[in-house]
């Protein structure tokens, strides 16, 4: 093992490891934390929000402060099934909110030197020498699409397992008679499914199919991809086992979410690729960058963002042209070509009519949007055919030696071209952006380093471990350094400290109420002051908690009707729909009966932005004499809009048309105690007639009383709502989700069986 560390240390590969906490240094190593984006308003939030549970004694399966309540759990990109993600867990037990938050830094870091490392593997396994593996591991690891979106959390989880599973996936194929391979596929497709990112999760078991599907044939024809289908397909129910305490009750949560059918393909072609970013394969900041705050491009930077240095992009073109003439590269050449042929026109999404057929025709087209994500199998298959030339690279000689000659000419051209520009840009002499000049300035920079490079290379069998090999590692990793310094910015640890003074004016106004952000508000708020795409830097960020931003409540403490998660009920979603396009006075009645005590709302010529402003919420819980039976949510959201909601009778969701009402005796209700999963609530009923409880309606959720379970009814479309008859009750709302608990068998039996396998296989 020594050894081996040491043979690590020795060799240009550990650039892989090390240049990732370099780029990641600015946050981690000077105690600050991520918080741009969704780690401030998600992320963070959720696993605080968990972390406040799990010390409460209970599992973090409902999160009662978002929205009128709403899964946790299985809010699938919260991860709280993912082994890194309890790492947070044991920095908030050490040091709170702030510890938890710097920890994102390092484990952003981490998670690319994985993904690094895991392409290196790759390239390894496929027979390519330590110049191959650094190469590779460095343009995948600290490519623009892995940097750009680190601050998406759950992206950067699952794309690090991607490499993994076509280096087990590859060992399935050629090693038949090694069970574990299977094994090992089995474990790194689960770890990706518990990091929380279905859309990544899709497509890197799209291409690792692809992946097995060419080397099985390669290696034994129909034969051999039966038989590699078959232990692939093991494989897969394997890890879906060793993952169902995440994937079940997620899959139940799709199922009543805004998500349950189809989204409109307006959204599932939002960010499609630009064509025009084509060119940040040479020259990634050509439109800007948010990090120096000069992006003027379309949409956000990191959407379209596909950088792998110039260097590795060149190693790339030139293993299709050596592919040509290499009879055992050639097919696997092709085959790259081909992924990224496809990546390219599917990330186009709505710019051809080939992602309007599929969003027809193939159903999880209809799932997920932003089509650019696609490019993740043009990063993979470029970083394989830099680390094949990489592998081939020797001096240039004759006519070779000449284009490269000519290759210097052109960096020094377009150095001075560019310097030029960008000085006349400075001068007003011309008027076009600044950033096409400065960003190929960059460009010529390191090209013109990589052509010498290229003539000083070795010129046969060159040392894996020479000071030219060093020197080629350190140029691609100091390429993608400077591109993606910055793109991560962080803030200080006051943002995540406590304070009690904060927001006490508004926990006193709200009481046990919640919050609303009108719609039109929030998006000002969020993405034309705090997070705005074409600066990074343009607010400060101690605004993100003051603002109170859908989910940075959770870490107030504040319960707010508002919700940011990516998946939330279809019935909130369809109610929510209603409030934020219905005239004022419907949109009171609504947000009272939600229990909403106070509206946020901005006022950019008042002294102070955000305003509070005070309604007279209905309570929590209260008590309805009478039920009028409708026969879906459509039906209570048509009596809402055209304002015939009366707050008297709560309309039920259920079979039987009727009408049914207590004595008229008034009811008492008080809410004795609640938690994230349960409400205790006491209720004296002397004439009989409904609770109703502001809280979503939603399956799992349970109620109990004088030892019997009721039968929880929808209530106005969203809440919930039980009939009692005459007495005194102690009832108990539990949220006892039965697909979580099946699922969590299911996987508990998986992992303790994983062990026993292992060890059967090393018997047989």
């Amino acid at each position: 093992m020594k050894q081996q560390v040491l043979d690590i240390v020795r060799s240009p590969r550990v650039l892989i490891l090390v240049a990732p906490f370099v780029l990641m240094a600015p946050v981690w190593l000077t105690g600050h934390a991520l918080y741009w984006g969704t780690p401030s308003t998600q992320f963070v939030p959720w696993w605080w929000q968990a972390w406040q549970t799990l010390r409460s004694g209970e599992l973090p399966l409902w999160n009662p402060l978002v929205g009128m309540g709403a899964p946790l759990l299985a809010n699938y990109q919260s991860a709280l099934l993912y082994p890194p993600t309890w790492i947070y867990f044991g920095l908030a037990a050490i040091g709170g909110l702030p510890l938890m938050a710097w920890g994102q830094g390092l484990l952003v870091a981490l998670h690319l030197a994985w993904a690094g490392w895991g392409m290196g593997l790759v390239i390894r396994r496929l027979g390519k020498g330590e110049l191959a593996q650094t190469v590779g591991g460095l343009a995948f690891g600290l490519s623009g699409y892995l940097v750009a979106r680190a601050h998406f959390l759950s992206i950067n989880a699952a794309v690090a397992w991607l490499p993994w599973i076509l280096l087990m996936a590859y060992e399935v194929v050629h090693e038949p008679q090694n069970k574990k391979a299977a094994l090992k596929l089995a474990l790194v497709l689960a770890l990706q499914w518990l990091a929380g990112h279905a859309q990544i999760a899709w497509y890197s078991l799209v291409l690792a199919i692809a992946w097995t599907s060419f080397w099985s044939w390669r290696a034994g024809g129909w034969r051999g991809l039966g038989n590699s289908a078959r232990r692939f397909g093991v494989a897969g129910l394997l890890a879906f086992c060793l993952s169902a305490a995440q994937l079940l009750p997620t899959a139940e949560y799709l199922v009543n979410s805004q998500r349950a059918t189809q989204v409109d393909f307006a959204q599932a072609s939002t960010y499609s690729f630009w064509p025009w970013r084509l060119i940040g394969l040479v020259v990634p900041n050509f439109f800007g960058n948010p990090a120096h705050g000069d992006y003027w491009g379309y949409g956000n930077f990191w959407e379209d963002a596909i950088y792998i240095g110039v260097l590795p992009f060149a190693l790339a073109v030139a293993a299709l042209w050596w592919g040509r003439k290499a009879k055992e590269q050639k097919p696997f050449a092709v085959f790259l070509l081909i992924i990224s042929v496809i990546s390219f026109l599917l990330a186009l999404g709505s710019r051809t009519p080939l992602f309007g057929w599929l969003y027809q025709v193939v159903p999880t087209f209809a799932l997920f949007q932003s089509p650019t994500r696609f490019t993740i199998w043009l990063v993979v298959a470029l970083a394989l055919l830099a680390g094949l030339a990489a592998d081939q690279w020797t001096r240039p000689i004759g006519k070779a030696l000449y284009r490269s000659r000519l290759a210097v000419a052109g960096a020094l051209a377009l150095l001075a071209g560019s310097g030029v520009g960008f000085l006349l840009v400075r001068l007003g002499t011309i008027v076009v952006p600044q950033t096409f000049f400065s960003a190929t300035l960059i460009t010529g920079a390191f090209a013109l380093a990589a052509v010498w490079l290229h003539l000083r290379a070795p010129e046969e069998n060159h040392g894996q471990k020479s000071p030219w090999s060093w020197l080629v590692g350190g140029l691609v990793a100091a390429d993608l350094l400077v591109v993606g310094w910055g793109l991560n910015p962080g803030t200080s640890l006051e943002l995540y400290k406590e304070d009690a003074s904060l927001q006490s004016e508004l926990r006193e106004q709200l009481g046990e109420g919640r919050l609303f952000i009108p719609e039109l508000d929030e998006y000002q708020l969020r993405y034309e002051r705090l997070f705005r795409f074409d600066d990074f830097y343009s607010e400060e960020p101690e605004f993100i908690r003051t603002f109170l931003l859908p989910n940075t409540f959770l870490l107030e403490g504040i319960s707010s009707v508002n919700n940011y998660d990516p998946l939330v009920p279809a019935r909130y979603k369809t109610w929510m729909d209603v409030l934020n396009n219905t005239d004022l006075e419907t949109q009171l009645t609504m947000l009272r009966r939600m229990g909403v005590a106070a509206i946020e709302k901005v006022d950019p010529g008042a002294e102070r932005l955000v305003l509070f402003e005070s309604i007279e919420a209905v309570p929590h819980a209260r008590w309805v004499n009478c039920a009028k039976t409708i026969r879906s949510a459509v039906e209570v959201l048509s009596a809402i809009s055209s304002s015939g909601f009366d707050p008297r009778i709560v309309m039920i969701e259920r079979s039987r048309d009727s009408q049914a009402c207590g004595s008229g005796s008034e009811g008492s209700v008080k809410i004795r105690s609640g938690s994230a999963d349960s409400v205790e609530v006491l209720v004296d009923a002397p004439g009989g007639g409904w609770l109703v409880l502001a809280e979503t309606f939603f399956p799992g959720w349970r109620a109990f009383a004088l030892g019997k379970e009721l039968t929880i009814y929808p209530a106005d479309g969203l809440f919930r709502a039980v009939q009692l008859e005459v007495g005194k009750y102690e009832l108990e709302f539990v949220y006892q989700p039965m697909w979580f608990y099946s699922g969590a068998g299911l996987s508990i039996l998986s992992w303790l069986g994983l062990p026993v396998l292992w060890r059967r296989d090393n018997r047989d």
